[in-house]
């Protein structure tokens, strides 16, 4: 019963998104898009404080310090990403766009290299997993705003 009533919420806020976001360019959306994306990329960089290993409780940010070349890749890629975001252009955007999708992709591989195996989730270490669906969900947003992109050079 719990699975059939997930997909019928998802295909609900599917149908919404898809139907508000993908179809019909409007520069508000852009905007919003982009608020949206640049709020998820500093969620994830202030995630970065919180404990991320279980055994020693070590953060994001002391493993980029300790030299952890996934760890130190994703968090330039969140910065990158949300520096583009700032910016206007739709070139920096799209560029955002690709950052944060990369980022997302390089946080997880980072995550299964520093917990290879299972272990109990607590409060205390998930700000890595909360971090890494905000970061999946930041590139549907980011798709949704090359989408809006597209539409809106498609228009001019």
């Amino acid at each position: 019963m719990e699975t059939a009533l997930f997909w019928i919420v998802w295909g609900v806020i599917s149908f919404w998104a898809l139907k508000t976001f993908y179809f019909s360019y409007k520069s508000e959306q852009i905007r919003r898009l982009r608020l949206t994306a640049l709020s998820v990329d500093l969620a994830v960089l202030i995630l970065f404080l919180l404990p991320w290993l279980p055994l020693n409780n070590e953060t994001g940010w002391a493993l980029v310090r300790a030299g952890h070349l996934l760890a130190t890749t994703a968090a330039a890629l969140v910065t990158l990403s949300a520096v583009f975001f700032v910016l206007p252009s739709s070139a920096a955007n799209k560029a955002g766009t690709l950052a944060s999708s990369a980022a997302a992709i390089v946080f997880i591989a980072a995550m299964i290299n520093l917990m290879p195996t299972t272990y109990s989730l607590t409060l205390t270490v998930a700000a890595p997993i909360v971090a890494g669906l905000l970061l999946l969900a930041n590139a549907v947003v980011a798709l949704l705003l090359w989408q809006q992109l597209q539409l809106k050079e498609r228009s001019t």
